[in-house]
This record gives structure tokens, sequence and C-alpha cells, in this order.
């Protein structure tokens, strides 16, 4: 299979693009304390996993690389003025609900409030990566967005509530990536992909369709995890990032705290 590769404009474009998602998203943690410090330094949601059994992806070897560009994709939860997240009980075990949506965040932080006024509800953001390991504790629930989870194959109107959170990527698109090489991106976004893969096709002036696949992010997870190089890199939908903007140029910056509740 050929790999394509956009005009040198289009990846220094690119290029330029995600050094702007990281810089922001880096903003974000640094300013919003996302993950809380326990007293020795470890965020507690880590310290909760070491009495359980080791997850086959979280305690793999390459788990803090994929770790750390995951975490450049943010994902919302509603959460009060000091940062916990609301739970939810299911099974009679509390969960935080956790959206890849911001809009669907929004939503259910409208419904929050007006069940629970007293509370200074907000969304905040915190990276997938952390996301990821408290959905995998059960200490969390991933929810993909509508649109998304409908055009990996789910059927219209399926509650998102449960299922696998979809990426979608062209494995004959790459973007040029730090060191310069040729990396496969993954979207959560289908639409977003679509868009790149139409800007692809109008730079390298060709006629052939590219196909988008949709991968899911636990199986996807399994094999990046395996892998010895970063030959990915994810994107983020750009209206997580435009709230992510506007949150911390207005807010005062509260960001998820895991500490359990005192």
């Amino acid at each position: 299979m050929r790999t394509r590769c956009l005009s040198r404009n289009k990846c220094c474009k690119a290029a330029h693009q995600q050094a702007a998602m990281r810089l922001l998203l880096v903003a974000a943690v640094l300013r919003v304390g996302a993950f809380t410090p326990s007293g020795d330094g470890r965020p507690p949601s880590r310290l909760r996993a070491e009495d359980k059994p080791k997850d086959p992806i979280v305690s793999a070897e390459g788990w803090p690389r994929v770790e750390a560009l995951l975490d450049r994709l943010p994902v919302f939860t509603v959460a009060n003025e000091q940062g916990q997240p609301l739970q939810y009980e299911a099974d009679g075990k509390p969960l935080a609900l956790l959206y890849a949506d911001v809009d669907a965040a929004k939503s259910e932080l409208k419904s929050a409030k007006e069940e629970h006024p007293s509370l200074g509800l907000d969304i905040v953001p915190m990276g997938l990566g952390e996301a990821f390991q408290l959905h995998r504790k059960g200490d969390a629930v991933l929810i993909p967005s509508q649109d998304s989870m409908e055009a990996a194959g789910a059927p219209k109107g399926a509650s998102p509530l449960g299922q696998e959170l979809p990426l979608f990527a062209c494995m004959e698109m790459a973007v040029q990536g730090e060191d310069g090489k040729p990396v496969l991106p993954l979207f959560l976004d289908r639409g977003e992909a679509q868009r790149a893969v139409e800007d692809a096709m109008a730079a390298d002036d060709s006629d052939t369709k590219l196909e988008i696949v949709g991968l899911s992010l636990h199986k996807a997870l399994e094999q990046l995890v395996s892998q010895e190089s970063s030959a990915f890199s994810f994107v983020p939908p750009a209206s997580s990032l435009a709230h992510i903007q506007s949150y911390l140029e207005n807010s005062g910056g509260v960001g998820v705290n895991t500490s359990p509740p005192s």
C-alpha cells in the first residue's frame, strides 16, 4: 500500500497546527492542574491502581509514550468548584462520565445545573491518556460523540453509553511528524478526517479515492503500545480545542481533581 504524503506546504501547515495544539493542551494542563498530585507527587488515580491486576495496555512498556500522545486529546467532565467530577451510580459504584464530545458535555452540564444549582458546576478538560486509565479501572465511562459513533457503524439513535470510542484514519494518508518523518493521523471526528483526506487528494492532484476506516480506541491502543516508535499522531476535534482556549481565557482554570472526596 502506497503512503500518500501531503504536499510540502500542507505538511508544514499540519505540523504548525499540531504544534499549536500541543502548546494549547500543555498550557491547559499547567494552568488548570488537571492531575492533582498526591503527597509523593504521583496522581492519586495511579496510586489506587497499584493494588489491582496489571492492565495489558496501561502496564505495557510502550504505554508512557502513547499516553503522552493521548493526553493531547481532551475529554470533558462535569465537575464542582473543587474540580471533582460529578458522580453517577451504576451497579452501586460511583462513576464519572467523560465526554469526547464537548457539546454533549455542555448538554449534561445544563441538566446537572438544573438538578444541583448550588454545586458551582462547570465542564473541565482532562487528557484522554489519564481518562483512559480511569476508564480501564472502572472509575469512569468514556462516552463517544453521537455522530462519530454512528459514523463508525452504530445504529442511528443508539445510546453512546457503553460504546467504544472510535478513531478514524486513512491508511494511505500521512502528515509530517515532529522528526520530519511521515506519521498516520488518527482523528476523533469523522468529518475532520474526511476534510483532511480531501485536502490530501487535492494536494496530490489525484482522482484516486482514499478510504477512511474506523478503529476502536481499545484495539488501536493494543497495537500502538507494542510499537517501538510513534508512527502516528492524534488529532483533537477543532471544537474541543476552541472550548479549551475559551476555558483558559475566561475561567479560573480549575482542572479535574481525581482525589477521593474528603
